[in-house]
Parts: structure tokens; sequence; C-alpha cells
């Protein structure tokens, strides 16, 4: 009997330590598992489109369409030196030389002279608008604008300090013109309630409230450069208003708009 029942004893105890070692194997299996679950969860989290791309106004209520053909040229970077500081109002970041991780892009001097343009054409005032990498590439019969950014400063981890954005424009006719219109118009806004509210979990929707806050403060510069631009090209096209309708007469073709613009320097 002793001899069965130990036999009986070390099998069984031969079984429990398989048992356990499956057990762990199991588990350790499915910790694994989990781990990995949660890897591929964050990594999903990670994949942020902090690619900034700016959305325009659109077509103006009412506007004429001007018998104007424009060429956009890439803006020029004349924003101060830093990329990153932080100054007695705040922290802030140069957009025009540093992007933000997670947040925005670095946004070189092409993209604010295409976002211009952009919002030219979306705006239905003119004949035609073109953005051209160089001045090699406008035509004689085209209206060609310039700009330089002289502020491009995101306000960060703040809700009291304003981002600013500020740039000057200047218009000439072709290649060879001298400028007959300059403008220059800055903007400037706080977060208010700050990035992210209402996002929960959601990092992409905070990115895009940041996007959304720095594409309405440009939108508001561009908008005043815009309706001056259109304002001047109307005055020295020769434009007036009619007593009755109170529209504003419009010269019949793009030479003729130039030639009046021309004659006027």
């Amino acid at each position: 009997m002793s001899y069965l029942t130990g036999l009986f004893f070390h099998d069984y105890s031969c079984s429990q330590r398989k048992i356990n070692r499956k057990s762990k194997n199991v588990g350790m299996k499915m910790d694994k598992f989990l781990i990995s679950l949660l890897l591929l969860v964050l990594m999903a989290g990670c994949t942020i489109n902090e690619n900034f791309v700016y959305k325009p106004a659109g077509v103006v209520d009412g506007g004429l369409k001007l018998p104007v053909k424009v060429a956009v040229l890439p803006f020029v970077d004349g924003t101060e030196g830093f990329t990153q500081r932080t100054t007695s109002h705040g922290e802030y970041v140069n957009l025009a030389k540093s992007g933000v991780d997670y947040r925005i892009n670095l946004l070189p001097p092409d993209q604010w002279g295409k976002a211009f343009a952009d919002e030219l054409a979306a705006s239905g005032s003119f004949q035609q608008v073109r953005f051209v990498y160089d001045i090699s590439e406008v035509a004689d019969n085209e209206v060609v604008i310039a700009g330089v950014v002289t502020k491009a400063y995101l306000a960060i981890a703040s809700r009291t300090n304003p981002s600013l954005f500020a740039v000057t424009l200047n218009a000439r006719t072709g290649k060879q013109g001298r400028a007959f219109w300059e403008k220059s118009t800055s903007r400037e806004e706080v977060s208010g309630a700050g990035y992210g509210e209402g996002c929960g979990f959601s990092r992409q929707c905070a990115v895009d409230q940041y996007h959304a806050h720095w594409n309405k403060i440009v939108m508001g510069a561009f908008l005043d450069a815009r309706q001056d631009f259109v304002t001047t090209l109307l005055r020295r096209g020769g434009g007036k208003k009619d007593e009755p309708s109170n529209k504003t007469a419009t010269p019949e073709s793009v030479d003729l708009l130039i030639k009046h613009i021309i004659k006027e320097k």
C-alpha cells in the first residue's frame, strides 16, 4: 500500500507541476498579448496629422468679378531670428522657422504665398489667380503680388497670451512694373478656453483646434488685405458707383485695367 500510495502522490505532484507550468505559460502569453494590444492603441493615438492647410473664407457675397489676372509669389520670411522663446508675455514659437511637435508643422515662405493666392481665388473676385514660384513665370498682363511675413508667432501653453500674425504686401503689373499697391496688416488673438476643450482623449481633435485658431488669425489679416487690394484696383481701374444700383462699374478687359493702372502711376 505504501508503495502504491507513494506512486499516486508522485504522479499527482508531477501533474500539478505540469498544470502550473501551462497556466504560467498561458498567463505570460496573455500578458504579452495585452501589452502588444496596448502598444498598438498608443501608436494609433500618436498618428497625428500636424500639417496645417489654410482654409480660405470663400466667395464674397454680392461681389463683382474684376477682369484681373493675379499671380502671387512666395512670401519672404521677415520674422525675427528665434525659433522658440519665452518672454514676459509668454512662450512663443516662430512658425516661419519651426513647428511644434504633434501640433503644427513648420510653415515656409511658399506656403504663406500659396495661402494668400488661395484666399484671392476662393473669393471669386478675379478672372484668374495662380501661385507661381518665380517672377519669370509671370505674364505682362498679370498683376503680381509679393509679400513679407513679419510675424508668425504662435503662443503655446497659454490661454491668455495672444498669437500674432503680420504681413506686408505689394502689387505691381508684370515683371518690370513698379508697385502700385502696398498694405501692411496684422492680427492677434488669444486661444480663450484653450486647445483640446471638449476633445476628451483625442489628440487629433486638439491639433485640429490648434489649426483652426491659427487659420482664423491668418484669415483676418488676409481678408483685410484682400478688401484693400480690390478697392485699389477699382479706384485705379476707373471703377465708379452707379447711383441707381450702387454697384461698381469695372473696366471691360484685363488689358484696359492694366493700362489704367500704369497711366495713374
